[in-house]
């Protein structure tokens, strides 16, 4: 016997199983396997809520779309923020820092954590929530002295280091590289 008559021979016994009333009665109960999957599959999406809001249903929590579909323009901002990173002036490692700490709060106060103030919504996120939510307490804390000392003196290490912060939060949900 040759390789051909086995491969033929085989191509028969493959149609004459697929055409056998066993096949059949396999196909017929994957096909209300599906349909009872498919039932399911909505059953669980009526009780989760679908009608609340999409992305609460998608990601698991309510992400502001900066953090999913609109990465490109955040990144865009960021962009700008981290160019006042760059000049030597002290004045304007402050704007930056100010002004990437109220992207974040933004961020943080639309995935619906409770408080008033960016402090009483960190504190309210846990450890495991967000990976470096300590650096971004204390990042958030180098603002605070910055809007209420006048007399600080910002060093380029503590600019940078809160900068980085900032940056390891936006890089945890991937907006950033």
């Amino acid at each position: 016997m040759d390789i051909v008559s086995i491969l033929i021979s085989l191509g028969q016994w493959i149609v004459s199983f697929y055409y056998s009333p066993f096949f059949a009665v396999i196909k017929f109960l994957l096909g209300i396997y599906a349909v009872v999957l498919l039932a399911d599959i909505v059953l669980m999406l009526i009780q989760r809520g679908l009608g609340g809001d999409i992305r609460d249903t998608l990601v698991g929590m309510n992400v502001p779309a900066e953090l999913t579909t609109k990465r490109n323009r955040l990144a865009k901002r960021w962009s700008k923020i981290s160019e006042k990173m760059k000049s030597d002036s002290e004045s304007a490692w402050k704007v930056a820092i100010i002004e990437a700490d109220n992207i974040i709060d933004d961020l943080i106060k639309r995935m619906r954590y409770p408080g008033e103030n960016m402090s009483e919504r960190l504190a309210g996120i846990n450890p495991g929530q967000v990976e470096n939510i300590e650096e971004l307490r204390h990042a958030h804390e180098v603002r605070n002295r910055i809007i209420h000392e006048d007399d600080l003196k910002l060093t380029r290490e503590l600019a940078d280091e809160t900068m980085a912060a900032y940056e390891n939060f936006l890089k945890y949900f991937e907006v950033l590289e």
